[in-house]
């Protein structure tokens, strides 16, 4: 079950916690490509939080697609777990296009 958690007031909207299967894939500047099955930490209205073991970078476009269907979505990294952080291998992501890809309804 999805739990609320608290939000700071610049936040742009309330984020919520869960554990959702994905598989997420992109390519290099070198043009190979990665896959990886993970899973979503956290979700919020404009992206979310995921954990991998690829080494991303700010800025990437990242496919997610939730395991088990067909749906996916194009995200784009915005934030990254300092190394050696309790955070390490958290990856801050943020929809291309706003959908509910996710499944989680957001006030407008």
């Amino acid at each position: 079950m999805a739990e609320k958690s608290s939000t700071s007031p610049l936040r742009r909207s309330k984020r919520v916690n869960l554990r959702m299967p994905v598989k997420i894939s992109g390519t290099w500047p070198d043009n190979q490509t990665f896959t990886e099955e993970t899973q979503v930490l956290t979700v919020s209205k404009y992206g979310a939080k995921i954990r991998s073991q690829q080494p991303l970078k700010v800025g990437m476009q990242v496919k997610v697609q939730p395991v088990g269907r067909r749906e996916s979505a194009i995200f784009r990294v915005v934030w990254i777990g300092r190394v050696g952080s309790p955070r390490e291998g958290e990856i801050g992501i943020e929809y291309i296009r706003v959908s509910n890809l996710l499944g989680v309804a957001f006030p407008d």
